[in-house]
């Protein structure tokens, strides 16, 4: 029986449900040398080239790759902590793929944390090659506040914000001197939000204050209106 190419083999590999589904140039070269031993750097950076050119790998920022070869496929989402360390997929892009947030973008919005911990994030816009991501600084403290079954959603292969987080760091940010951020809009759905998680949250994260101050706000205009 005729032996598969070492570019299949390693095209086979990255196709399995445990694969990677964000690699980097060393972790490409790793694989490809399991498959075939002594593959030199000019061979595998070809293979990447031709694997981009043909859409199963997707360039985010200069080595580093979303695999496309998978089953589902890699999402920006799953690449943002590779590019700012202990990011978190929150504010827009969570409450607008829930539908809370009427508004839909296609940047990818993510929290990073502030702590000692952590190296001094860049924070900002970052135009990569498979869009704009937005990093936001948050105290880790307040990221990390409540417990994790109610801050983060869970079997994901990425770290991401319930909607009820989301809009809490988005409050967070709406207050913050140091932030840019106005505070979220009166149209939210919020009846869809877990209301019991959204108070447990807010009372770990220090909000509850901030929350019910925006709540009445939002509550006014339709007060108003009848």
């Amino acid at each position: 029986m005729k032996r598969l190419r070492w570019s299949t083999r390693l095209e086979l590999e990255l196709t399995k449900p445990q694969a990677l589904r964000v690699l980097d140039k060393a972790s490409v070269a790793q694989l490809a040398r399991g498959v075939r031993p002594g593959l030199s750097n000019p061979t595998i950076d070809r293979w990447i080239r031709e694997s981009i050119a043909a859409g199963r790998l997707q360039r985010i920022v200069r080595g580093t790759y979303l695999n496309r070869f998978i089953h589902p496929a890699a999402l920006p989402c799953e690449a943002a902590v590779w590019l700012r360390q202990g990011a978190i997929i929150s504010l827009q892009t969570v409450l607008g793929d829930s539908g809370i947030w009427n508004n839909f973008t296609n940047w990818v919005t993510a929290m990073v944390p502030l702590s000692p911990r952590y190296p001094t994030p860049s924070l900002g816009r970052v135009a990569t090659s498979a869009g704009t991501f937005v990093f936001r600084g948050i105290p880790l403290d307040i990221l990390e506040g409540g417990a994790e079954t109610d801050r983060l959603e869970p079997h994901l292969s990425y770290r991401r914000a319930t909607p009820e987080a989301a809009l809490l760091h988005w409050l967070y940010l709406g207050r913050s001197p140091r932030s840019r951020m106005s505070a979220p809009p009166a149209d939210l759905e919020v009846a869809s939000l877990d209301s019991p998680r959204l108070q447990r949250l807010a009372r770990a994260m220090r909000l509850s204050d901030t929350l019910r101050e925006w709540q009445r706000g939002v509550a006014a205009p339709s007060l108003s209106a009848n």
